[in-house]
């Protein structure tokens, strides 16, 4: 039986190991998802037992651990070297990692078609944030802005891009196409949504409550839920691990949105 596992602070509220063993059960796979929880203190130790672990074949990293794996690792792709963080490790004779949070949301997004001179705001500056900016810098959209609460730099092709101070977003938050929430609080106040023009799509990757008290702020706006991502980047591990895509069917929407009201 082969063993995957998400790992992080709040590994036990992930809904990927619902995902996950849905998802070998119904290809027959012998295998079995967990979550482990850890912090800071015994991340290393834990993560190394794990790995050990001769029934252990992959693992999915949470915040915020996603750069403290790089050093467990045997190799990275080129975009986990870019991006700096992984949150999909391959287990075998070699411990291989990728990141998947840049095209799982891209994909969540592709539906909508959008420009790549459309603005698009970025709020927080954390793991998945840089996974996002680099992902939307790759496909070549020319103007993406990252507002955090503090002076963050993010690494792009060996330059640094700074995110900027929230007390500047109102000037960006009138002509912005598409916002993308990457934190667990609403960083926006009621006047400053009132700038926001209704055909802004609307973002949040957080993806329990589905309605975020973010997105709840937005009536009329399109919006593009935090659960769409989830979906798309475990795709894409589970393309990993095993060679081919998993179908997202009506049972697994139905048993994720029973999870996430």
């Amino acid at each position: 039986m082969k063993h995957f596992f998400v790992i992080g602070n709040n590994a036990s509220k992930s809904i990927s190991p619902l995902i996950f063993n849905y998802w070998f059960k119904k290809y027959n796979i012998q295998a079995k998802y967990f979550f482990t929880e850890v912090t800071k203190k015994n991340f290393d130790k834990t993560l190394t037992k794990k790995i050990q672990d001769k029934n252990t074949h992959g693992l999915n990293v949470t915040i915020p651990f996603k750069k403290n794996i790089l050093k467990h690792l045997d190799s990275k792709n080129i975009h986990a070297k870019k991006i700096g963080a992984v949150n999909c490790v391959t287990v075998g004779k070699k411990i291989k990692g990728i990141n998947t949070d840049w095209r799982g949301y891209l994909n969540s997004i592709k539906e909508e078609k959008i420009n790549k001179n459309k603005n698009i705001l970025i709020l927080g500056c954390g793991g998945a944030s840089q996974a996002i900016y680099y992902g939307f810098n790759f496909k070549g959209y020319k103007n993406i802005n990252v507002f955090n609460r503090s002076k963050k730099a993010i690494k792009i092709n060996g330059t640094n891009k700074y995110t900027k101070k929230y007390s500047l977003i109102d000037a960006y938050l009138c002509d912005a196409d598409l916002i993308i929430n990457t934190t667990p609080t609403n960083p926006l106040n009621k006047q400053q949504i009132n700038l926001i023009k209704k055909s802004t799509i609307i973002s949040d990757i957080v993806y329990k409550p589905k309605n975020t008290l973010f997105l709840q702020k937005f009536k009329g706006n399109k919006k593009i839920y935090g659960i769409s991502m989830l979906i798309e980047q475990a795709i894409l591990c589970f393309y990993q691990w095993f060679g081919f895509a998993p179908k997202v069917d009506v049972f697994l929407l139905k048993k994720i949105n029973n999870k996430i009201k």
